[in-house]
Parts: structure tokens; C-alpha cells; sequence
């Protein structure tokens, strides 16, 4: 037990005492009125007076003592109380004690009367002085003993020692129940502090419970809010992406036209007979640069719509060799060009139902890619296998591509350097339109490459139900 707890404890003990003290002080004035009743014919007034001032002095000592300690707010000065009501019940003993000497008559009759009376002043005592095993300790000793040891050391009657150990064996049986009252107490008071910290610690957790779920709720509405404006910035961010769509399908209405004017005189006035030759060379470039400007803005057109979710499939069921020898066709000029070698599979029944622009531009996009990526004097090989679904791979012998731009490469706006190539730059957007296509064909698209050992390009596309 520690030190604050055993404070707590005597703090309570002594508050105990003091608060049974009024019984005992109206018990020793009526006693004492009593005895004064019954002696007053029996033993010397002298001696029955000064016994009874004795006692008066006493009373209101404790009296006061009980009253101070009762109108004090804080007990503060609880080793001084103590010492004071120990000092006043040993007094109070020691003057019931002392009585055996001056105020014992000699009649039997009124000899009984006495031992009653002060014996039942002993037993009283247990119930309100053994809040503290010491007080009634001392209290019992100096009432009974001089009592006990005046009957055992008499030698005129020979009955006298039975009744002095009747006295010490009364006196016993009154300590042991002092001590069995003062323990009862303390296990009362100790489980009343252990209640007392439990409710304290009730209250505390409840306090800290509460806190949490305030700091909970503060965090469920900045989470509410920070959700709000998180949804706020998206739907701006789709609205702006959608007015970019807007606007790149728009410009690339308003560019096509005058784009294919440019064009058709290009073609017109280079078949004129009566073109001059320098003129001729001048507007050939034009009509190159032309196309080549047509297919950006197509290509950024096709994209848009993508975005916007206006392409739609217009699937049919085609045969793969078709698609295969289209490819070819469009691919193997610059492949030429290139000194680079096109491996296509030899398919002769398989089919599949699918948008076939669509397809063949995805195979035209990425094969361009690899040809214009690819050294020269290399080869490119294009393989299909039929199993759970439709796939089809393209395999370079170019540089490759480093692992880290491999989950980027179908992103819009994204080119790769190759310092070995002088391939024309585009637009960015050739495999973010594959992707799209492919995707649009619930299908999957992904790339496998190591520096060095060249790319292979994969997607597949689900069977036909």
C-alpha cells in the first residue's frame, strides 16, 4: 500500500473518530451524573467532587478539540488532531481508572453498580474509538487496568483475584474486538477509495472518449469537406478536359478545310503541263508538308472523339489475312526505304468480328512505330495466336525502352528520344489511339522491352461471342 493511499486512510480514521466523539462525551456525562447519584452517600464528597470536575475538565477539552477539528475546512494539521484526541481519551481513561481508588464503596450493592457503569463505558468505547487500534487500546488499559491489578492484589477477600481476571479477560475480549472492528473498517474505507478511483478513472475515460469522438467528428467533416473539394476539382478537371476535346475536335474541323484546299491545288498544279519545273519542286513539299499536317490533325481529331466517347464501333466479321495483307501494303514502302524486313503470319482461315479500321489502325500505328525506331538492315516480326482470345504481338529489333518509361508509353503527348534515329516527330498520340481503340474492343494492350534487345508490342482482343 502506498504511502498517499495509507495518508487517505488515516485522514479518514481520525475524521471517524472525531465524528463518534459527541456520543461518548454525552455517555460520560450521564455515567458521571449517575455515579454521582448512587456514591453520594457511600464515598467522601471531597472525593466524588474532585472526580467530577475531573471529569467535566475533560469533557470540554474534547469538546473544544471536536469542535475545532469540525469547523476546519482543510485538515491540514491532521498529525496535531491526532495527537490531541489521543490526548483526550487517554485523560478520559485514566480519570474512569483512576476511580477505583477513591470512589470504590464499600457496599457490594453499589460496587456492582460501579463495575457495570464503567464497564459498560469500556465496551461502548469499542464502537467509537477503534477507529484507530491504538486509541481504544489505550482507553481500555487505563480503565480497566488499574481496576484488574487493585482486585488481584487484594488480599482481604479471597474472591478478589477472580474478579481482577475476569477484568483482564474482559479487557482482552474487548481489544480483539477493537481490532476486529478497526479491520472491518479499513477494508470499508480502502474499498471505498478503490471505488472512488474507479469512478475517477470513469470519468476520465469517459472525458477522453469524448474527446476522441470530437476529434473523430472534426476529422469526419474535414474529410467531408476535403471530399467536397476533392469532387469540386474533379469535375472541373473533367469539364476542362472536355472543353480541350471540344476544342481540339473544333480546330481540327476548322483546319481540315483549308489543309485539303491546299492540297487539291497542290496536286492540280503539279499535273499542270505548263508548271515551271522550279515551281514544281517548291509546291511538292508543300503538298508533302500538307499531308503530313492532314494526318496530325486527323490524328488528333480520332483522339477527341475517343475522349468524348463519340467513336463507336461498327464491328463485322473480316478475315485476318485480309488485315494482314492491307498492313503490309501501307507498311512495306517505308519498311523499304529502311532496308528493314516485315515477317507477317501466314493465315489463311481465321477470322474474327471486330471494327476493322480499327484493328488494322493499330496495327499500322504500332509497325510504324517499330520501323521508324528500328535500325536499318533489321527485321520486325508480326505473329497472332488464337486461344482464350485474339492476341497479336509486334517485335522489333530497335534499342528498346527503359523500364520506367514502359507503364507511360500509351499516355497522350508522350515521345520517346532515340538519338540513333532521325524518325519523324509526331504528334505523341499514336499508342494513347491505340490504347483507346483497343480498349474500346474491351481488350487489353501492354509492352515488353530491354535496352539493347529491341520491344515487342502485345493486345488482344476477346473472341467473338
Amino acid at each position: 500500500m502506498d504511502c498517499l493511499v495509507q495518508n487517505e486512510i488515516f485522514s479518514k480514521e481520525l475524521d471517524a473518530l472525531y465524528r463518534a466523539l459527541p456520543i461518548p462525551l454525552v455517555a460520560t456525562l450521564f455515567n458521571s451524573v449517575i455515579i454521582a447519584f448512587i456514591l453520594k452517600d457511600q464515598i467522601s464528597y471531597n472525593a466524588l467532587a474532585l472526580w467530577i470536575i475531573l471529569n467535566l475538565l475533560v469533557i470540554i477539552f474534547r469538546s473544544i478539540s471536536y469542535l475545532r477539528f469540525r469547523s476546519s475546512i482543510h485538515h491540514n494539521l491532521l498529525i496535531f488532531a491526532y495527537r490531541i484526541y489521543m490526548i483526550g481519551i487517554i485523560a478520559s481513561g485514566i480519570v474512569w481508572g483512576s476511580s477505583v481508588f477513591y470512589l470504590l464503596p464499600a457496599s457490594p450493592l453499589h460496587e456492582m453498580l460501579l463495575f457495570i457503569i464503567v464497564g459498560g463505558m469500556v465496551a461502548g468505547g469499542v464502537g467509537s474509538s477503534s477507529y484507530r487500534p491504538e486509541s481504544y487500546v489505550f482507553y481500555n488499559l487505563f480503565v480497566i487496568g488499574p481496576y484488574a491489578l487493585h482486585f488481584m492484589l487484594d488480599k482481604l477477600h479471597e474472591a478478589s483475584w477472580m474478579v481482577g481476571t475476569a477484568l483482564v479477560l474482559f479487557s482482552v475480549m474487548m481489544i480483539l474486538s477493537s481490532k476486529k472492528f478497526h479491520a472491518n473498517f479499513s477494508e470499508v474505507v480502502i474499498l471505498q477509495l478503490q471505488q472512488e478511483d474507479l469512478v475517477r478513472n470513469l470519468e476520465e475515460e469517459q472525458q477522453y472518449t469524448q474527446q476522441l469522438n470530437e476529434n473523430l467528428l472534426q476529422e469526419i467533416l474535414e474529410k467531408e469537406k476535403y471530399q467536397t473539394e476533392l469532387i469540386s476539382a474533379l469535375e472541373e478537371a473533367r469539364q476542362a478536359a472536355l472543353a480541350k476535346d471540344s476544342f481540339f475536335a473544333t480546330m481540327s474541323h476548322e483546319l481540315r478545310t483549308p489543309l485539303n484546299s491546299i492540297i487539291g491545288f497542290s496536286q492540280i498544279l503539279i499535273k499542270r503541263s505548263d508548271t515551271p519545273k522550279e515551281f514544281a519542286t517548291y509546291i511538292e513539299k508543300i503538298l508533302i508538308s500538307g499531308k503530313h499536317l492532314l494526318d496530325l490533325v486527323n490524328t488528333i481529331l480520332d483522339f477527341s472523339k475517343m475522349k468524348a466517347g463519340k467513336m463507336e464501333l461498327n464491328e463485322s466479321t473480316f478475315k485476318l489475312s485480309e488485315i494482314f495483307n492491307d498492313v503490309a501494303v501501307m507498311s512495306e514502302p517505308l519498311a523499304k526505304k529502311r532496308h528493314i524486313s516485315l515477317q507477317f503470319p501466314i493465315i489463311t482461315t481465321e477470322s474474327m468480328k471486330a471494327d476493322h479500321k480499327m484493328i488494322q489502325q493499330i496495327l499500322i500505328n504500332i509497325l510504324s512505330n517499330a520501323i521508324k525506331f528500328s535500325p536499318e538492315h533489321s527485321s520486325i516480326t508480326i505473329t497472332y495466336q488464337r486461344k482464350e482470345n485474339h492476341q497479336f504481338s509486334i517485335c522489333d529489333q530497335g534499342n528498346g525502352i527503359a523500364s520506367e518509361y514502359l507503364e507511360t508509353i500509351f499516355d497522350p503527348f508522350t515521345q520517346l528520344e532515340d538519338s540513333t534515329q532521325n524518325a519523324i516527330k509526331g504528334t505523341g498520340l499514336g499508342l494513347a489511339i491505340v490504347k483507346e481503340m483497343v480498349h474500346a474492343h474491351h481488350g487489353k494492350i501492354w509492352a515488353t522491352s530491354a535496352l539493347g534487345e529491341g520491344s515487342c508490342f502485345y493486345f488482344s482482343i476477346p473472341l467473338e461471342n
